[in-house]
């Protein structure tokens, strides 16, 4: 049966449901159904092969079935991989999805200007955490937009939020180095105008607390991964020439932490033996490097996906909520045990000592 002749009602009869029933699983108002009669009636849909006409329903919802996305970095791999993934959640969910790229306050609300020209029914920004003017979003509840924000804060109480924990996710790794047998662990920060930079300098000094290990400027260093790789590699070179130097290195991101390992090598160092090495992202590469890169996982995806849920949600009528997801730290070969004449050396870690397998939770590859 071809979907230009298949009706709301032929759907109800088949799936023994009334019309309006059908109506509601269409405008995602299911709040109140069943899971079994839910279940029936998208199996009937996808059955026949249903796609209702948006501009019908348009008429009779008042919405366009169209949800815009607007990133701040869409160059950014780590951002754009959640494209892909967020579009099919909204294909499944029946909507339309708008991609528009907008760096700086500026850019966003001329972009938003245009999405609600289109008539879109919500907004889902991705952000890279930079402090934001959030004026031209003010209005948009008053005129009936939804929208949810991702890695960003939270403009006001109307707007969804979906966030992870950056925090969490540092303290794991330096606890991860620290199990290990490491007891100098160095932290090379992202752009300092990022809340994200902070609350990973804040993760750090919790997980170094938690080892019981002292807080040391020196072994804090300025790498911004949106800068010059000179000067990531510059930073990673005078953490090298400390004294003593640590034995271990977390990055502001996985690319800085790339050039900390092609910096270490040039030297003649290990990686793990020398200096065991983690990143934050988990990009596609980090696996590839030589050798692969223990890093930070940072549930991107999820969040787009999260994000397009809880829009779906509200405009069936639920409340908007602020989630925030949890990190993961990945291990692979780039971090290992601390070699014996560090320990040595630093007299933290009682003769005969092993160190034990990362905490549960954490995924080895």
């Amino acid at each position: 049966m071809s979907s230009d002749r298949v009706t709301i009602r032929q759907i109800a009869e088949m799936s023994e449901v009334s019309v309006s029933t059908v109506s509601n699983v269409l405008n995602g108002r299911t709040l109140r159904m069943s899971a079994e009669t839910l279940e029936r009636v998208r199996g009937v849909i996808s059955t026949l092969r249903y796609r209702p006409s948006s501009i019908a329903r348009g008429l009779v919802t008042g919405r366009t079935a169209t949800i815009g996305l607007v990133v701040a970095e869409i160059e950014t791999a780590l951002f754009f991989s959640a494209v892909g993934a967020l579009e099919t959640a909204a294909r499944d969910a029946g909507y339309n999805l708008i991609v528009c790229h907008a760096r700086g306050s500026r850019d966003e609300a001329e972009v938003v200007t245009v999405l609600r020209t289109k008539g879109v029914d919500g907004i889902i920004f991705i952000a890279n955490s930079e402090a934001v003017d959030n004026t031209h979003l003010s209005d948009l509840p008053a005129a009936g937009i939804l929208a949810v924000v991702i890695n960003r804060r939270r403009p006001g109480p109307e707007f969804g939020r979906v966030s992870w924990d950056d925090r969490a996710g540092v303290s794991g790794a330096v606890e991860h180095l620290h199990d290990l047998g490491h007891r100098r662990i160095a932290f090379l920060r992202g752009p300092r105008s990022r809340d994200s930079t902070r609350e990973r300098a804040a993760g750090y000094r919790r997980g170094l607390k938690k080892a019981g290990l002292p807080y040391q400027e020196d072994y804090v260093r300025h790498a911004d991964y949106t800068a010059d790789p000179l000067t990531w590699e510059r930073a990673a070179g005078e953490l090298l020439d400390l004294d003593p130097a640590p034995t271990a290195v977390i990055a502001s991101d996985d690319s800085v932490a790339a050039v900390v390992i092609r910096t270490a090598q040039r030297r003649g160092l290990s990686v793990p033996r020398d200096l065991a090495v983690v990143g934050i992202d988990d990009q596609m590469f980090a696996a590839l490097l030589n050798p692969p890169l223990t890093t930070i996982r940072l549930p991107v995806k999820e969040a787009a996906e999260r994000a397009l849920k809880m829009l779906v949600d509200t405009i069936a009528g639920q409340s908007m909520r602020a989630v925030r997801l949890d990190t993961e730290l990945v291990v692979r070969d780039s971090s290992s045990p601390e070699p014996p004449h560090h320990r040595q050396s630093a007299g933290c870690l009682p003769s005969g000592k092993v160190a034990g397998p990362s905490s549960p939770g954490r995924k080895e590859t």
